[in-house]
Parts: structure tokens; sequence; C-alpha cells
């Protein structure tokens, strides 16, 4: 990306952290249990904002060994570091305002999550810099610390998870429970696409053979959207909640838009992405990481029919990402009218 792109995309999330302070600004003033998790929220969305000055610090001079430390600085405590505290600290936010766990447990969790990410998020940086002279040691530091920041989020959508199936009779669970579920599925994603296809891949052993093959692509697809696809998902399906009355929501829709962005990222990833990893793999371990790049693999019979495997994952996505629009497009269409947000506190202990 040029410098002047940088500089605008920069100037963006200033803009964006600027319009997300004012509107917590008033929690953050007002005393509460949930304040705490208010005040995460806005501290990782700062440092999501500022971090990005991080990219600024290299330019086309630059000692290739120099802008690799700096660069994975910013994409790996962006994605594993403050993302993963900003996500927790959203879902538990919300999971506490809907009663689905306490305000106890969510603060746990957040401070959990922090602790993971100034001991674990930092050193967990370095299983990136495998191609700048970074000693083994060190990179397999890296992974443990790595996978392990997982664990917080996924901790809260489980809870989150199974005290929803306990309060599932109540009337409000209902109205709430496709953003639910949404961030139900960030949870289980970053377990999966996060936890256990990051950590195939990050020890030092794995790097060796197996960097810049389908296995990173097969992480990259469910941790990215799987996570942080489903939170954003969540939080807009939250928000309409609270805008339109529930008689407006075309909930029919929702159903098969939730399975299909999840069913499809599963097709995509176990029956196209991970097999053809896995093939790659075995080529780079018994011939070399050349030959697993190489045309004589990478066109091969069977890379070639698990490419075209994609595409049944691919259409099943699509056809949930069309249904999602189109649920939100109808509602679009209508006047909103704010809905007060129900506090079910109790339920949660039901």
């Amino acid at each position: 990306m040029g410098r002047v792109w940088q500089i605008l995309l920069f100037v963006g999330l200033l803009f964006w952290l600027f319009l997300l302070g004012r509107a917590l600004w008033p929690a953050l003033k007002k005393p509460s249990e949930t304040r705490g998790l208010v005040a995460m929220v806005f501290l990782s969305a700062t440092c999501i904002g500022l971090f990005y000055a991080a990219s600024l610090t290299w330019g086309p001079r630059t000692h290739y060994s120099m802008i690799e430390y700096w660069r994975w600085w910013l994409v790996h405590l962006w994605v594993e570091g403050f993302f993963e505290v900003f996500a927790t600290a959203v879902v538990a936010l919300i999971f506490a305002r809907l009663g689905l766990v306490t305000a106890a447990s969510a603060n746990r969790a957040i401070v959990l999550e922090t602790i993971v990410f100034l001991f674990g998020g930092i050193l967990g940086t370095l299983h990136h810099l495998y191609w700048t002279g970074t000693p083994t040691s060190v990179i397999a530091i890296g992974a443990v610390f790595s996978a392990l920041e997982v664990v917080p989020l996924a901790l809260v959508g489980f809870e989150g998870y199974r005290t929803y199936k306990r309060a599932q009779a109540a009337p409000w669970v209902a109205a709430y429970r496709w953003p639910i579920l949404a961030f139900v599925a960030v949870g289980f994603w970053n377990t999966v696409g996060a936890g256990l296809l990051g950590f195939a891949i990050n020890p030092p052993a794995s790097l060796y053979y197996v960097q810049g093959l389908n296995l990173t692509p097969a992480h990259g697809h469910a941790a990215l959207f799987g996570v942080y696809g489903m939170l954003g998902i969540g939080l807009m399906l939250f928000c309409l909640r609270g805008l339109y009355e529930r008689s407006l929501h075309a909930d029919r829709l929702l159903m098969p838009a939730f399975w299909g962005l999840n069913i499809g990222l599963a097709m995509m990833v176990f029956m196209s992405l991970l097999p053809a990893g896995i093939y790659q793999a075995a080529a780079s371990v018994s011939q070399g990481l050349w030959y697993a790049r190489s045309p004589a693999i990478v066109h091969s019979p069977i890379m070639e029919t698990l490419v075209w495997l994609r595409v049944p994952g691919d259409v099943v996505f699509a056809i949930g990402g069309t249904l999602l629009a189109l649920y939100a497009l109808k509602l679009l269409r209508r006047p909103a009218s704010a809905v007060p947000l129900r506090e079910p506190a109790t339920h949660a202990a039901d």
C-alpha cells in the first residue's frame, strides 16, 4: 500500500475511534458493574486505531528484517491481540447485558484476555518471524503463546451458549436468538480457526514445511470470517433489534442465512483448503517446499479437484450472504423506531 493510502487509512481509523469514543463516553461516566467492560472496549479500540502508526515506520530503503519485524507487530497485535481483546470485551458486554453471563464472569474473561495478551500476545508475535533469522526456540515460544490467546473468547462464548440453552423458553431470548448464536459462532470459530488450525501451522516444525501453503488460507478463512465476520454480523443484528420493532424483522431469512454462512465456510475450509494444504504438506515433507509449490503439485489432478470442491462451499456461503443482505434491506426500507433493550439479568441465574 502506498504511503498516501496508509495515511488516509490511519486518518479513517482515528475518525472511527472518535465516533466510537463519543458513543461510549456516557456509559464510561456512569457507574455500573459493566463499566469495566465498556472501558476495555474503548481501550482496545484505541489501540487498534493508534497502533496502525507502526506501519508508517518503514520505507522503501528499510532493511527487510526491520520491515518484517514491525509489519508483524502491526498485523499480529491487531488480529491476535487488540482485535481479540475488542471481540472478547464486546461479546462479554452484550452477553452480560442480555443476562447470558454474569458481570463477574465477563470481567474475569477480560482480565484473563488482557493478561494473555500482555504476556502472550507480544511473545506470540515471534512465530511470524521465520524468515528474519529468529532462533527456533523463540519461534516455538511465539507459537505456544499465540495459541493461548483464543481461550478467553472461547470460554465466554461457550458459557453464553450454555445459559442460552437453559433460558431458551424465556420470551426475550427469542428476540435475540440470532445475535446470540452469531456471538456463539464467534467462540466456535475462534477455537477451530484461530486455535486448532492456527496452532497447526505455527510451531517451528510446521513452519519449516508449510509456510505459504494452503494450510495458511485454511486458518485465515476460518479465523478471519469465522471470528470477525460473525462478530460484525452479530453486532449488526443486535443493533437492528434495537432500532426496529420485532414485528418488522423477517426472522425466517436469518436461519438459512446463519447456517448458510457457517456451513458454507466449513465446506470451504474442510472440503477444499485443508485437504489441499495437507496434500501440499506431504509433498513438502517428502520432496521439499519448492516441490509443494511447483506446478507439478499445484496443477496436479488432485489439487485441481480440491480447487473445484471449493465451489459448493462458495455457493452455500453466497446464498447465506444474499439472504442476510435481503433481511437487512427489508428492514432499512422501513422507518426506524428505537426499542429499549430489556435487561433480563434474572435469566442468568435461572
